[in-house]
């Protein structure tokens, strides 16, 4: 069993304490894309996204001398990443209105297909009718892959109330999205819906 002293993320610290830029490359490149993803969830902006990347890139260069080396970075890349979009929507006026293009660039993304796009929509935008503690716990589990214990860590909470945000969560959304079963060209997707939370319940 890998310990922390011999794991990845340490050597990937211990080259960032040594001014090491390709270890910092790795690190980008490694983390941009689930980290752009998660600020486009939180903002709905794709340009706020990127920028707020860009800043907790930053960030963390200029505090690689001081990342504790016994400590998993993913969990604190996403409490980074969680702080800026919070920060960033204080201090904006929240739009209550979607942002057409980037939702249609998020969505092109998982299809070809317009009935599937459509379908995809409806998912999303049940997901946004999830109160945002639930919906935090869900995008973080199943579109970061982050374990629970890693999302507790990175929103506060115990991991108790994070299994309880996701059975709640699933719940909804099942409840939901039942509705798609009657569309028949959305049989094969909402199958693979239902499989899905049936899997993680």
């Amino acid at each position: 069993m890998q310990t922390m002293s011999d794991s990845p993320d340490r050597q990937l610290i211990t080259a960032l304490h040594a001014d090491d830029a390709r270890a910092f490359r790795a690190l980008y490149d490694s983390y941009y894309e689930p980290l752009y993803r998660f600020l486009w969830r939180k903002t709905r902006d794709r340009e706020t996204a990127l920028d707020l990347i860009q800043e907790l890139f930053t960030r963390i260069w200029h505090k690689r001398r001081t990342l504790a080396a016994d400590k998993p970075l993913r969990p604190l890349l996403y409490r980074i990443a969680n702080n800026l979009a919070i920060d960033h929507l204080r201090r904006k006026t929240v739009r209550q209105s979607t942002v057409p293009e980037a939702e249609a660039e998020a969505i092109a993304d998982t299809s070809a297909h317009p009935e599937d796009r459509e379908l995809q929509g409806e998912f999303e935008r049940a997901l946004q009718q999830l109160p945002e503690g639930q919906r935090q716990v869900f995008t973080l589990s199943r579109f970061e892959g982050l374990k629970y214990a890693e999302i507790a860590a990175l929103l506060e909470i115990s991991v108790k109330a994070v299994e309880k945000r996701m059975s709640l969560a699933l719940k909804t959304l099942r409840q939901n999205l039942a509705h798609l079963l009657t569309l028949v060209l959305g049989v094969k997707i909402v199958k693979t819906w239902v499989e899905f939370f049936s899997a993680h319940s």
